[in-house]
């Protein structure tokens, strides 16, 4: 397993690190543990993509609303599609729909209704 499986594993278990949750069409842009830029989409074939941009200069607010991306290479990208296990498209996969559930608050929100139940 690569590092990048650990990385969005570790995101995984300890998803309460996710925040700043922004949407722009199918792709997600979220900070981990208040510091790490990173943001995660899918396209019309069903590949994820997960970025992770290093740069303290560019804030989450900017690139999301980033329409043109010429000339702007200060990011590393992972696809589902690079690796040839079922785990690591599942790892994919569940991250997106962590990530999409942090937006809307939707863990609070099945918390609540399972709690009161």
């Amino acid at each position: 397993m690569t590092k990048i499986i650990q990385v969005l594993n570790a995101m995984i278990s300890q998803s309460e690190l996710i925040t700043n949750v922004i949407k722009c069409d199918k792709e997600y842009f979220f900070l981990y543990n208040k510091k790490y830029k990173w943001s995660i989409a899918l396209d019309d074939r069903e590949i994820y993509f997960v970025h992770f941009y290093p740069s303290n200069e560019v804030s989450l607010e900017e690139l999301s609303n980033r329409f043109d991306w010429t000339g702007f290479d200060d990011f590393v990208t992972y696809k589902s599609s690079d690796f040839k296990t079922v785990e690591a498209d599942e790892t994919f996969r569940e991250l997106y729909q962590i990530v999409s559930n942090k937006l809307y608050n939707l863990d609070e929100i099945f918390n609540d209704i399972i709690n009161n139940s």
